[in-house]
């Protein structure tokens, strides 16, 4: 089968990434990076240092010293050593919707499309460029958490389990019929950054059944979104965010970020976290 995996291009987006592709060895893929960045990342200093965490940290700092190291045994790869372990393509890109993309998609004729994290909004032509449709994961139960941050969204109103959605792609955002949902309990100890690394993944398993299912011409269960249900959240104001970490929340912790990085080293062994503000 023909894919195409949409992500953004940053930590969590690579870990999704490195966990994904090996499981897709039997298929075509090429890979499109987002590279996006939020009003609110730059405007709340605790946001902007998740965002430092997520891509400045890796992106500008370990990646390109690990891509100019010697092949090695590590665990994860960045998305340079993802081109080279998996023999393809992770092409950057600033709008999914352009004529020169559409272009590309048409002539790559995808099967199906799959988006995770990847920020951009598909319009109908993007859509249909794909035989059978566009796939994301979304990390939040559906209808109720559609929009930004839904993760912090769910915690801060008491929500004890994480959730990762696999929906199809509609006209709308977020609203699309859902295949599937997957949850993760929330652990107030680890930082949100390490569980939203974790959230992705869970979409990967109903993700090749559905997969197989297409490809066996065999029928497919999506239930549509109860429209009356639906909140959609935009990016949270700093006082929200304020109010998420006086209630003891964490966006990241020390360690649980080094061990993170330290899946990408050939050793496995961690490099120091920066101290931050938003790490207690």
């Amino acid at each position: 089968m023909r894919l195409i995996v949409c992500v953004k291009r940053d930590l969590h987006g690579c870990v999704f990434l490195n966990r994904l592709l090996p499981r897709l060895a039997n298929h075509q893929v090429h890979v499109l990076l987002a590279d996006k960045t939020r009003p609110a990342e730059c405007s709340i200093p605790e946001l902007s240092e998740l965002a430092y965490l997520e891509r400045g940290l890796p992106l500008q700092r370990l990646f390109p010293l690990l891509d100019q190291m010697p092949a090695a045994a590590a665990e994860w790869a960045t998305f340079a050593g993802l081109e080279k372990r998996h023999g393809l393509r992770c092409e950057r890109l600033d709008d999914i919707n352009a004529p020169a993309t559409l272009s590309a998609l048409q002539t790559f004729a995808p099967d199906l499309i799959i988006s995770a994290r990847f920020s951009y909004i598909f319009k109908p032509a993007a859509i249909a460029t794909a035989r059978f449709g566009v796939l994301n994961v979304h990390p939040g139960e559906l209808p109720a958490y559609a929009g930004l941050f839904a993760p912090m969204r769910t915690i801060a109103e008491g929500g004890r389990d994480l959730v990762c959605c696999l929906h199809f792609i509609d006209a709308g955002i977020d609203s699309g019929p859902i295949i599937d949902m997957q949850r993760l309990p929330y652990r107030k100890d680890l930082g949100l950054l390490n569980q939203i690394t974790e959230i992705y993944p869970l979409a990967i398993t109903p993700l090749l059944d559905l997969i197989d299912r297409l490809e066996r011409g065999t029928g497919i269960r999506a239930a549509v979104q109860d429209r009356r249900q639906r909140r959609y959240w935009p990016a949270p104001s700093a006082a929200e965010v304020g109010a998420f970490l006086a209630a003891g929340h964490r966006l990241w912790t020390a360690q649980g970020y080094d061990d993170l990085l330290a899946r990408f080293l050939p050793n496995g062994q961690g490099i120091a976290a920066p101290e931050a503000a938003g790490r207690v």
